[in-house]
């Protein structure tokens, strides 16, 4: 009994922290977490200062990598950042 109390409360606790994350604009299904600021390799994510100019080196990348990119406007730091879609 105790045990099913326990993954009851653990269950809640993931709920609840799944419905608060904040999530990346145009239609990424990222969770905004501390790493938001890196890329897969482990470096620091370029900053753009506009859409423009973001979506302009998405769509360079997504023809470099054969692989979907978009740009969004990060919620942290108000700059603009390049991201798989």
């Amino acid at each position: 009994m105790p045990i099913i109390i326990l993954v009851l409360i653990a269950l809640a606790i993931f709920g609840l922290s799944r419905l608060s994350d904040v999530k990346r604009s145009g239609g990424t299904s990222l969770r905004r977490t501390s790493s938001s600021h890196v890329n897969a390799h482990g470096s620091a994510k370029r900053g753009y200062g506009s859409m423009d100019v973001a979506q302009d080196a998405a769509k360079k990348r997504a023809a470099a990598t054969k692989q979907s990119m978009s740009a969004y406007k990060c919620g942290t730091c108000k700059q603009y950042h390049i991201g798989h879609s």
